[in-house]
């Protein structure tokens, strides 16, 4: 993945979507100090400012701004160029006396071979300003201020001109941070990436970006594993890279957490998508992206992405003009589960058009009923765990990760989901009058057992389907059929639809009970009524087909895990047939009636 991010990182300077900055970095910059000439204090003031969001909520902003960049310093005494924290920059707070002196020995040292008028002020600044006696120079605001950013980064400016912006500033602190890093480090040596001899990176820096880590955490293929510990070596040491590489890698990385069309967040797993490749467009890779994360269309460059993914799962592999079938696909999964560390889940590469035929084949194998493929994070919301209150509880065995990974490979789904779907479904059965699979429940085990089992499940009710399985599902939602037109309009403590998962364990226990108590409740008190006679007969008819397709051995003792799922899916499309149905007649008897008062 390293590798990948160091190509794709020249793809981004060459394509010019950035600049190298070597030793530079956005932060963070809620508070300003600006001197004078002279290096006297002129004000202290905020930088943060209130913006809207979509749903009209103000929240307040931190503005961002190109510094010299800050190095991971743990609990060391380490000051930063031009902007940090109170206790570096005025004296103020634990240790505030040998934190000012660092930073002003930092500024001396950078800022004493230029020239201009900026450099000198800010060495005046550091010279003239009484560390120990600074919270009797500052008024009550700007305590109150410094109070409010206790963490903050206060930024250095002279009569208002930012020192990052001043040739001559910026000139000498490219020369420091050319000569000593980025990361304190001493030690040269081969980079393990790609071979180049040069200063090798103590410590990486921190990606930002990733929601389900803290703010910064490293890479941890590279930082910090026992292994690499036992040999004596460690932080960067152990794996080494240059600077400069580590500097290219964490760059990439960050223009891909940072755009929406690269990196999609799964709020179950806290697992963040990121997609990218050095041969296509950014509409292509927003193309691929959006199609694995069941967003397509989202595109920013018009509707070409949107309209070829529509042909695309339509089966008519056509595209626009820029877009390249065979361009290389790099799609990576990270996640931070103790907070500090990203880990990465997956990592995969392939063509575009390879990787897009699996997305659309699980879309294809998921569709059930006319109604539209299932993503991966719907399968998941129909597998997982619930509060009380309805909201879901979050993957943390990251199974989300492995539907995705199986899904982008074009592999078999992992069989843990069967079973967490066929428990799930007899939960809701239990708890639900008139239970129905889910389209993403019914929709997943239908691809389940094309995918896995090689069966031939068809999206529609397949008449000629003679599965054990498959056929016990369609005899039990005829059963319900018939329960909900005996009781129409009844309420009830408790319905045979609810009966789902003893149904499915045992059919050779359930079945011969369930067609006595048809025989002498449900068909009986349809057959009493005049206006229910005859649809009595034909719901006693198709009842009666249907059992009749069942072996001669009869029904088995019990189903195995893919027959189970055969019963979800016949029971689905079975029911879902019989909606259809009245959905038709009652739109027909509309029709009708439409006709004669317009008659």
């Amino acid at each position: 993945m390293i590798r990948a991010l160091l190509e794709y990182y020249r793809y981004l300077l060459d394509t010019g979507l950035i600049k190298e900055q070597f030793g530079w970095a956005e932060i963070a910059v809620p508070l300003t100090l600006d001197i004078d000439a002279n290096g006297k204090v002129l004000s202290i003031k905020s930088n943060v400012y209130v913006e809207k969001n979509e749903k009209g909520k103000e929240r307040q902003v931190i503005p961002r701004m190109l510094l010299p960049y800050h190095p991971v310093r743990s609990n060391n005494i380490q000051a930063n160029m031009f902007a940090d924290r109170a206790e570096y920059i005025l004296g103020i707070g634990e240790k505030g006396a040998e934190k000012f002196m660092a930073a002003k020995e930092l500024h001396e040292k950078v800022l004493q071979p230029a020239k201009s008028s900026v450099a000198n002020a800010i060495l005046l600044f550091f010279s003239t300003w009484d560390a120990e006696h600074a919270q009797d120079t500052l008024t009550e605001a700007q305590k109150e201020m410094l109070a409010a950013n206790l963490t903050g980064n206060i930024l250095i400016t002279v009569d208002g001109v930012d020192p990052c912006t001043d040739d001559d500033c910026a000139a000498a602190y490219n020369a420091y941070v050319q000569k000593v890093g980025i990361s304190g480090s001493t030690v040269y040596g081969i980079d393990c990436i790609t071979g180049e001899y040069g200063m090798i990176c103590r410590v990486h820096p921190k990606i930002k970006g990733i929601r389900a880590a803290a703010t910064g955490a490293p890479l941890c293929t590279i930082n910090n594993s026992s292994s690499i510990h036992a040999t004596g070596r460690e932080q960067g040491y152990g794996t080494p890279m240059t600077e400069m590489n580590v500097y290219r890698y964490s760059t990439a990385l960050e223009y891909l957490t940072h755009s929406q069309q690269h990196n999609y967040y799964d709020k179950y797993s806290g697992v963040n998508i990121l997609c990218w490749s050095t041969d296509c467009s950014e509409a292509q890779q927003a193309a691929m992206l959006y199609a694995l994360t069941g967003m397509s269309g989202k595109d920013e460059s018009g509707n070409e992405a949107t309209a070829y993914l529509n042909r695309i799962f339509a089966g008519v592999d056509n595209p626009p003009e820029g877009f390249e079938p065979d361009a290389t696909m790099h799609i990576v999964g990270l996640d931070s589960r103790d907070g500090y560390i990203i880990r990465q889940v997956f990592c995969l590469e392939g063509r575009f058009q390879e990787l897009m035929g699996n997305i659309r084949q699980h879309y294809w194998d998921t569709r059930i009923c006319g109604k539209g493929g299932v993503p991966f994070w719907e399968i998941y919301e129909a597998i997982c765990r619930k509060k009380k209150d309805g909201t879901v509880i979050d993957d943390r065995s990251r199974i989300t990760a492995d539907i995705i990974y199986n899904l982008l490979n074009g592999g078999k789904y992992p069989e843990q989901i069967l079973d967490l779907m066929l428990v799930q479904v007899q939960i809701e059965a239990q708890a639900n009058e008139d239970y129905l699979p889910t389209v993403p429940q019914a929709g997943f085990m239908r691809a389940y057992l094309r995918k896995n089992k090689k069966e031939d499940i068809s999206e529609m009710l397949d008449t000629e389907n003679r599965d054990i399985g498959y056929l016990c599902g369609r005899i039990f939602a005829s059963a319900v059929n018939i329960e909900r037109a005996s009781k129409s309009g009844e309420q009830t403590q408790r319905t045979m639809a609810q009966n789902l998962g003893e149904a499915m364990r045992h059919p050779a226990d359930y079945f011969p009970l369930m067609t006595a108590a048809l025989n002498q409740a449900y068909l009986r008190k349809l057959y009493s009524k005049t206006r229910t006679a005859a649809l009595a007969a034909i719901l006693e008819k198709e009842f009666g087909e249907l059992v009749d397709m069942i072996p001669t051995e009869g029904y088995p003792r019990r189903l195995t895990r893919a027959q189970q799922a055969q019963f979800c899916t016949g029971y689905y499309q079975q029911r879902n047939k019989y909606i259809q149905d009245a959905m038709e007649r009652k739109a027909m008897r509309e029709n009708s009636k439409n006709e004669e008062d317009a008659a």
